[in-house]
């Protein structure tokens, strides 16, 4: 029977599948990346067979890697819940949780939430992995995160994982200065100013205003356009090819910034960004906005640590400018 040592083999394993490098799993264990290939290879050794494909970037599991991964997964799972029972005794979680979500989420939403929880919980461990929709999508699925929060777009959620409606956010236009397409914009109609205060009505652009400048948007290599933004443009009934593209809200801003075509972004994303010396403007409402979620899978044993954080992430108070779910709707995904 193979003698696997060390649990830290496992965890590193497994770490490696997930971030698809030797590097990126030695930064997220904090352990120099030849402590990570050492482990690698005692595991393999231990094992008898080859587990990571080297030869592929990003690296993925052999057939080998890819029978065991769930093992592994399980084991690491099983002294978690094993050292949440022990916590249990002392009334005080100190299990290890980690949040999948996007930048805009980690930068706007889960700083005040976790400094909350951290208060309540001071020995939770909770990781933050920042990903577009649709790993984090996958990577819910896959084990990857113990809670991920995410846009909504298309079907309702399946029934293995419970999904929570958090907020609603509308998108908005990234314009440079000088711009033609400030000439077309209008009043907001969910502007709530009440006539007659002195205070200046909000405008938005309509959204087939987009139509026709270079559009610069989210999206990954070889992707055509995020899914979120390609949902709404779906919805505005336009079909517009990105000209210029980018993984990080911030390069879409600075692309704009130096004049290459028109941005957009969700309303969160622009917040989180130095907008400096560009135009934000709303693109249609907030009822055809980004819905955002946070999502557990039900399959997996729930613990005190993940309960915990994901009770905070629920009671977290929304980011400014959005629209809270409905708190009398038991906050049901969209």
């Amino acid at each position: 029977m193979p003698r696997v040592e060390q649990t830290d083999w496992l965890e590193t394993f497994v770490a490696v599948i997930d971030h698809g490098s030797f590097s990126e799993a030695g930064r997220a264990l904090h352990r120099a990346q030849s402590r990570v290939s050492t482990h690698v290879a005692a595991l393999e050794r231990a094992l008898g067979g080859t587990l990571v494909d080297r030869s592929h970037r990003p690296i993925g599991p052999t057939e080998l890697g890819t029978a065991f991964l769930p093992h592994a997964r399980a084991v690491l799972a099983a002294l978690e819940r094993g050292a949440e029972a022990v916590d249990a005794w002392s009334g005080s979680p100190r299990g290890r949780v980690v949040i999948g979500c996007h930048p805009s989420v980690s930068a706007g939403f889960l700083p005040q939430v976790l400094a909350d929880l951290h208060l309540a919980h001071p020995h939770l461990r909770v990781e933050l992995t920042e990903h577009t929709t649709p790993d984090l999508a996958s990577g819910i699925a896959a084990g990857r995160f113990n809670i991920a929060i995410h846009s909504w777009v298309g079907d309702p959620p399946p029934d293995e994982l419970r999904t929570e409606h958090l907020w609603t956010e509308r998108f908005v236009a990234i314009v440079p200065p000088g711009h033609v397409v400030m000439d077309q914009v209008v009043e907001d109609p969910d502007d709530h100013a009440q006539q007659g205060s002195g205070e200046p009505r909000a405008v938005m652009l309509p959204p087939d205003a987009l139509d026709g400048p270079p559009l610069v948007a989210v999206a990954r290599p070889g992707a055509h356009i995020d899914p979120d933004t390609g949902s709404a443009l779906r919805a505005w009934g336009l079909e517009i090819p990105v000209a210029w593209q980018s993984e990080q809200p911030q390069t879409v801003v600075n692309l704009v910034r130096a004049g290459l075509g028109i941005g957009v972004l969700n309303s969160l994303a622009a917040s989180v960004s130095d907008t400096h010396g560009v135009h934000v403007v709303p693109v249609g409402t907030m009822g055809a906005g980004r819905k955002v979620v946070a999502t557990r899978d039900r399959r997996t044993e729930s613990s005190p640590s993940i309960d915990a954080v994901f009770s905070a992430i629920l009671e977290g108070a929304p980011p400014d400018g959005v629209r809270p779910a409905p708190s009398s709707q038991g906050r049901s995904a969209p």
